[in-house]
Order: structure tokens, then C-alpha cells, then sequence
């Protein structure tokens, strides 16, 4: 019997526990398989997460990113979640991002950088508190 779940459930199970009980158990995987904490670590954002953000905390992301490079991220991401992030935005901003995303075709490759370096930012700011993302659609205060 195949075991259920892998990395990417236990990167959700981590997300359930908020950032500070999520750095706490993964500095404890760290000290005896470090190479599982940081495929943790990357699983533990992904671009399906955008979906949970505030309006403000979107633009407030958005601040920090190349727009072009942002619609290019999210070219695989759920058409659902790109249109709800495009009904967030300002008419300007989505016009901006829509050069990215119905730009030319461009390399897998291409799309996965550009993603990577949206997650890197966005993780930057969840790590400071600027951004929380919250599956469970509770306001936060």
C-alpha cells in the first residue's frame, strides 16, 4: 500500500501550525535531516496560496514584483485563482500583468523562474509579517 500524503501534505500540515510553530518544528527536522527541512521549507508556499491573500496584501506583493513577471508566474497556475487575484487589482496593474500572462509562449523553464522569484518575495514578507496567509478565510485583525 502506497503511503499517502508526501512532502507536500506535511508542507500543508506545517502551514496549519502558523509561522512560529512552523519555524519551530522545522528547525527541530533540520537538526536530524536537514535535506527534508528545506524540501519542506519550498513546499511550504506555492502559488495556489495567492488565492488567500487580502486585497491589500496583494498590492502590497505586488509593490515588490515585476507585474510582467508576475502574469508570467502564474500562467500554470488554476485559471479560478487567476481570474479571483485579477478582480483584485486595479484596471492599470491588470493590464500590466496580462503582458506576462497572455504575453508570447515562452520556455517551462522561463514560467518556473518567474514563479520562483514571486515565491521568494512572498515568503520574505510572510517571514516579516507584512503578508498571512489564511486557507481558513478568517479576518485577520
Amino acid at each position: 500500500m502506497k503511503p499517502k500524503g508526501g512532502v507536500k501534505e506535511a508542507a500543508k500540515m506545517l502551514q496549519g501550525l502558523g509561522v512560529e510553530g512552523a519555524r519551530r518544528l522545522l528547525d527541530d527536522i533540520r537538526k536530524r535531516d536537514p535535506a527534508m527541512a528545506q524540501e519542506l521549507e519550498a513546499n511550504l508556499i506555492s502559488m495556489e496560496d495567492l488565492q488567500y491573500l487580502t486585497s491589500s496584501m496583494l498590492v502590497g506583493l505586488l509593490r515588490d514584483v515585476n507585474l510582467e513577471t508576475f502574469g508570467l508566474a502564474l500562467r500554470t497556475v488554476d485559471k479560478d485563482i487567476v481570474d479571483k487575484l485579477m478582480n483584485m487589482v486595479s484596471t492599470g496593474i491588470r493590464l500590466d500583468i496580462e503582458d506576462g500572462l497572455k504575453g508570447p509562449p515562452r520556455k517551462v523553464s522561463e514560467v518556473t523562474e518567474a514563479q520562483s522569484k514571486i515565491l521568494e518575495i512572498l515568503k520574505e514578507k510572510i517571514d516579516k509579517g507584512h503578508i498571512v496567509i489564511n486557507p481558513d478565510g478568517d479576518q485577520m485583525v
